[in-house]
Formats: C-alpha cells, structure tokens, sequence
C-alpha cells in the first residue's frame, strides 16, 4: 500500500538538517534572540492578577460562532484493557507515546495519534523510525502525527522555526502516504504573560502544524477556570498573527503536580471541558489515563466516568447546532445553540469558584428560549423543561435523535407525558415535545416537497 522508495532518499533534506550540530536560524531570529526568547518564555499556569485582567478585557464580550466538539481524547493509555475502557466512556481516539497498542486501538474502533519528541538535536534514525512506526498503523486509523509535546517547555533552546521547516518537509510524504493524518505539535499556555515579542516567537509554530494542541491548566495553581476559554482565545489571535486557521485540541489536567498531587474536583473539569466544547475545540483531550493515580482521589474515576457520559451526550444532541459564545466580565460563559429549524437552546455556565449572578459556585444552567412554531400545533400543550433540575445534581440529560423516529414513535412523545423519561438499550433520555414538532414538521415539509 505504501511507497517502497528508501527513506534516505525521501528524507535526505530532513537528514540533512538532522546532521548539523546546531540548526540555522533565520535571520530575522537571531541565535541571542531565540536563545532569550525560549529560555523566558512564561510557563507558570498562573498569571499575575493585574497582567490577566488587562490582556482579558480584549476578549471579554467578543463573540464565537461555530459548533460543538465532537472527538474525545485521551493521553497514554497503557493497557488493551485502558483501551477497552477509554472506548466504553465515549473516547474516539488515543494519543499514544506506546506506539505498539496501535493495533488494538484500531481494534477497539479508536483513532490514533502517534506522539513524537523531536528537536534539533534528534538524529536522523529516530526520524526514520518515527515515520516507519506510523506505516504500521492502519490508515484509515492514523489521524495525527505529533512532532514534539511542549517545545516551549522541554526544548526551549530549539528554536520555533526548526519545526516550521520541519513542518514543510515532512507535508509532501504526509499528503501522499498518510493523507487522513494531520501533522500536530503541542505548547503551554498561551498565557497573558507574553510579551509582544514572545507572542510573535509563538506565531512561528502556528506555521508548523495542522493541528495545534494548546494546555489550559489553571487548576494546577488554582488559577480562574475561565483562563479555558481566555487562553482559547489567545491561540486564536496567534493564528490570525500566522495568518492560518487551525483545529484545536484542548489538554485538559487529569494528572497531579507535587508536591501537592491533587487533581482538579470533577465540578471544576466539567466546567473546564464545557469551556472547550462551547468555545471551538475540534477536540477535547485529557493528560492522561494514569488510573493508580486517579483511585488515589476518593470518587475522581467514577465523577470522571459521569462527566464523559455528560459531555458526549452534549456532543450528541447539539452536533448540528450553530453555537454563539461569549464570556462575561465577571466569569460568565453564555452560549446558544440553535439547530436548523431554528430551535434555541442557551446555556450559563458559572466559572467561578463562588456564586455569581444568581448562578452557584461551577453552577451550569440551561435557559428556555421561546421559540416560533407551526400554529397548526398551537392547541398542543408544551411541556416544563426537565433540564433545570437536572443540571443541579451536575448529571446532564441526553436527548436521543428523533429524526429517524416513525410517526407513531413521535406520537408517544406527544403523549400527555411527553417529559417522562423513555427506557431504551443505550440510554434513558427525556424526548422534548419542541425536538418531537421540529422533526415531524420537517418530515410534512419534505414529503410536500417529493410531491411537489
């Protein structure tokens, strides 16, 4: 299936540049500059209070359009049965560091994302091995390729450039052996405390990748949650410097940091990943499955296993959805979704650590919206929202899909009843009379049109 021609040869320029002891730096980066600029980057996940408030008020109010996440990932699965698991709670793919679980990933039906540790000094045969590691996974598997985790962090004397130039001779075999794969790099933050110039050095790996990773992580120093969807934005704003707009995987913290180990509490990942999903992550990744770790926080892997069966039901229900986001200046994440026959859904998500506008601490609450609907149907008494109770427990209803549902299925949830919950194989859901009419009355609507 794959090119037989010798790597030597395909890669003699990457080689090449693999040999010099040191890498070239561009002139419009200076050895002494990228030297400086690497070694003071800010990678605290805390910034000083009065540098946030000033960087955050650019982006307080600023809208986000575009739709719900809908991948799932996890770092460093470490068995078939981690595998096993990751797929029960909804995960569709793996970031793998092992690369020798990729066939029971594919097995378990999961994406793979291969990850890498490449810098300038890396030698030419670990390159080799790397690409010669990913022609051993399924292609239909492979989705991503990662180059290096943190640069920024881990090799800071690397300058950003080197996985620009990488990037560009790594792309030609990429699209030809591996076209479902997409070349990925990973980098803290982006904090606000980033100087112009840093800011400008970061744009440089924004022209290095497909894919961008990026690693909110503001409970390691209790920082404020909504640094989410704020360093969301920033990453942003650096691929419009790099004048490129990339799909974005958001690391979220399952994993400790000493001396303290503590994980963050499941109402403050919930928030966290509702961040994310409502604010323009293709993906939704958490560092990492390390269950030894978890068991060590009485009920983290049960709240864990509930918050990946909210989130991917969120997933599910609003997929079709056009989502608008904003963030408010005292915390408050507001986001509608509305779905193709206009139905309204909106949420207010509390970010904060204490109550806030009438909303309780990490407080998650949907808000009825009117919506406009066929007179034909205006003698049908509408149902209370069930949504409102249930998002005080924290747990998250799913509403199944009602389009491919028979008339007299739909009938049933128009019964004087319609919010009680409905028993199937997979799931309990509570099927809304607004979802039930949506759907029936595109059903009339297309069968008018195939007569028509």
């Amino acid at each position: 299936m794959f090119s037989c021609e010798p790597l030597h040869r395909r890669f003699a320029s990457v080689i090449f540049l693999f040999c010099l002891s040191v890498f070239p730096v561009t002139a419009q980066e200076p050895a002494d500059e990228v030297s400086s600029l690497g070694s003071e980057l800010p990678m605290s996940s805390k910034d000083p209070d009065d540098v946030r408030q000033q960087d955050i008020a650019g982006y307080i109010g600023t809208t986000f359009r575009g739709r719900v996440s809908q991948q799932f990932e996890m770092y460093c699965p470490r068995s078939e049965e981690d595998l096993s698991e990751l797929k029960s709670l909804g995960f569709t793919q793996v970031i793998l560091d092992r690369p020798n679980h990729h066939t029971a990933a594919t097995r378990e039906g999961l994406k793979v994302v291969l990850g890498n540790w490449w810098a300038q000094d890396t030698k030419a045969e670990e390159i080799e091995r790397g690409i010669a590691r990913a022609r051993e996974v399924d292609p239909e598997t492979l989705t991503g390729f990662s180059v290096m985790d943190e640069p920024d962090r881990n090799t800071p004397e690397t300058p950003f450039s080197f996985y620009r130039d990488l990037y560009e001779q790594l792309k030609p075999t990429f699209r030809r052996e591996f076209p479902a794969a997409r070349i990925e790099i990973s980098h803290w933050g982006p904090m606000a405390s980033l100087n112009s110039a840093q800011f400008e050095y970061y744009s440089i790996l924004y022209q290095a990748a497909d894919v961008m990773r990026i690693m909110p992580y503001p409970d390691l120093h209790e920082a404020p949650l909504d640094d989410v969807y704020f360093i969301i934005q920033r990453s942003r704003k650096l691929m419009k410097m790099a004048d490129r707009e990339l799909p974005l995987v958001v690391i979220l913290q399952t994993w400790v940091l000493p001396p303290k180990n503590k994980l963050p509490e499941i109402n403050e990942l919930r928030v966290m990943a509702w961040q994310a999903m409502l604010s323009g992550a293709e993906t939704v990744s958490f560092f990492d499955f390390n269950q030894e770790i978890w068991a060590q926080t009485p009920g983290f892997t049960e709240g864990f296993r509930s918050l990946m069966k909210e989130l991917t039901g969120l997933s599910r229900q609003y997929r079709d959805h056009i989502l608008e986001t904003t963030m408010t200046a005292n915390g408050i994440l507001k986001s509608t979704l509305t779905s193709s026959t206009g139905h309204t859904t909106r949420f207010e998500i509390n970010t904060q650590r204490h109550a806030v506008s009438g909303l309780g601490p990490l407080e998650i609450k949907q808000i009825d919206v009117p919506s406009h609907f066929n007179p034909e149907f205006a003698d049908t008494v509408t149902q209370p929202d069930a949504m409102a109770s249930a998002n005080r427990t924290g747990h998250f209803i799913q509403e199944e899909s009602l389009s491919s549902m028979a008339p007299h299925e739909i009938q049933t949830c128009l019964a004087p009843c319609a919010c009680k919950p409905l028993i199937s194989s997979q799931t309990q859901c509570i099927r809304f009379w607004r979802a039930a009419h949506d759907v029936r009355f595109q059903k009339r609507q297309n069968r008018r049109a195939t007569r028509h």
